[in-house]
């Protein structure tokens, strides 16, 4: 009784903007089910996965990592809580968005329902990909012996399910050797980029790993022309794009190479044209309708200052598939974050 009260109260402080202004409210990640990482290259079910929804009822007292609305990113990967003011957020002459945090600037990208930042030491995210890289060899066959999966990593990391099935180029990956080692800049970015430590119901963290092979193109020219084929395993109503060179430890990168400016979005049902917004964000595209596939074909490109390269990085869907944001519990998780705020002062 008690619940349904505090959520018909929420439900009226959204209708009536009690909060004095009208509000976004929405959570990250939106639903607590997780994928365990050693499968990977194994297909989520979407269609009859059971999404078991956050609660702030004891003992279980779910939480997500991030709670926003329109003034305020909560983030609770920290004790105490960290809030982050919106209107500190500034866009740097590189393209990255920046915020500070005491004598630190803190590198923060938003936008398509997500929230990442640099505040992960390097060392780290690191760690994240060298193990990911030992799992897949191991998957593959290459590392057989010698390797234990069951350790503390993959005990408590687990991955965010990627609802893109395939993505397809209509030209080749670039390739290339940099002092002995070769890069392939492929596709890969849709198999991993968020990383769920779930080390206890309270302590969550959510981490965007930071791969310096985003996808590039190897074709001659700027990338003009380009088709990109995105397979979705539900039906979408949107993609969410990481445009460009983002690597957050390079951040030249990003102005040194091309990146999309216009394309042409179309499936069997419908076209338009979209154009990006030239800074370091989730782009999302939205749809007139859900479809199975998209193409993405680049009309124009915002040059690079140093090379033709396009660079893709990361290819997504907005993770709210459940219908969560500025609904009356997202309310009830806001005021949660409110009050652990307030109480960390």
């Amino acid at each position: 009784m008690k619940n349904k009260l505090l959520m018909l109260i929420n439900t009226l402080l959204v209708t009536f903007n009690i909060f004095g202004e009208e509000q976004d409210v929405w959570i990250f990640p939106t639903i607590s089910y997780i994928q365990r990482i050693e499968n990977y290259n194994t297909n989520f079910d979407f269609i009859n996965a059971h999404y078991k929804y956050y609660s702030l009822e004891k003992p279980l007292h779910d939480y997500p990592f991030i709670v926003a609305d329109s003034n305020y990113i909560y983030l609770r990967e920290t004790k105490p809580i960290l809030r982050i003011e919106r209107k500190r957020i500034q866009t740097e002459a590189d393209g990255f968005q920046t915020v500070q945090e005491g004598d630190t600037k803190w590198v923060i990208i938003t936008g398509g329902g997500y929230v990442a930042k640099n505040r992960i030491p390097p060392k780290l995210s690191e760690s994240f990909i060298d193990e990911f890289k030992r799992l897949k060899e191991f998957r593959e066959g290459l590392l057989q012996k010698n390797l234990n999966l069951r350790n503390a990593y993959f005990d408590s990391i687990f991955l965010l399910p990627q609802v893109i099935k395939r993505v397809t180029l209509s030209a080749p990956f670039l390739e290339e050797t940099i002092r002995g080692v070769k890069y392939l800049y492929n596709d890969d970015i849709i198999q991993y980029r968020w990383f769920y430590d779930y080390l206890s119901r309270g302590n969550v963290a959510m981490y965007f790993v930071n791969d310096p092979t985003p996808m590039v193109e190897g074709a001659p020219g700027n990338g003009v022309g380009l088709t990109i084929d995105i397979e979705f395993h539900i039906p979408s109503d949107n993609v969410v794009v990481l445009n460009g060179f983002v690597d957050m430890e390079r951040r030249h990168l990003y102005k040194r190479n091309a990146r999309m400016k216009k394309v042409v979005v179309q499936s069997e049902r419908f076209m338009f044209e979209y154009q990006f917004e030239d800074y370091v964000h989730f782009a999302q595209i939205n749809f007139p309708e859900k479809t199975n596939k998209v193409r993405l074909t680049v009309l124009e490109v915002f040059e690079g200052s140093h090379y033709d390269d396009l660079c893709i990085s990361g290819l997504f869907t907005n993770p709210d598939i459940k219908n969560t944001r500025n609904s009356p519990f997202v309310y009830e998780l806001l005021h949660e974050a409110q009050k652990e705020w307030e109480a960390s002062r």
